[in-house]
């Protein structure tokens, strides 16, 4: 279903799009060329259960992203760099580049990202192993 003439998405307007190869997560995909038509971006809410989640480390070969840590922390990777992000963080991925994410931690992370893409699709994903 197109939501092209809304121009405020609620949560429940959003496609659950399970993330590969990755359980304990949740991810809604808001805004895509599927969703509103979007031509040039992909803007999602995500969710990373405590414990739980590891994202391995992957690439993007056709996109940029953009992570913005809404609650909760994260464990984040991009390149040879590992670090901490907690809530009001901004993570960025160069195209191509190897990043991961995990949350070791005893809460939640909640966070929102956009691909430089109009589609999850057309961002390209790959697993670096």
């Amino acid at each position: 279903m197109k939501f092209q003439d809304k121009f405020v998405l609620k949560l429940d307007d959003g496609r659950n799009e399970p993330i590969k190869d990755l359980e304990h997560a949740s991810r809604i995909v808001l805004v895509d060329d599927e969703r509103v038509g979007a031509e040039d971006i992909t803007f999602a809410y995500c969710k990373f259960d405590p414990k739980m989640s590891f994202h391995k480390k992957h690439t993007h070969e056709d996109a940029e992203e953009v992570m913005y840590i809404l609650s909760g922390k994260l464990i984040g990777g991009v390149k040879d760099q590992e670090f901490e992000v907690v809530k009001g963080d901004t993570i960025w991925v160069p195209r191509g580049a190897v990043h991961w994410a995990y949350n070791p931690f005893e809460e939640p992370c909640e966070f929102v990202f956009l691909y430089t893409r109009q589609s999850l699709q057309s961002a390209g994903y790959e697993i670096v192993e």
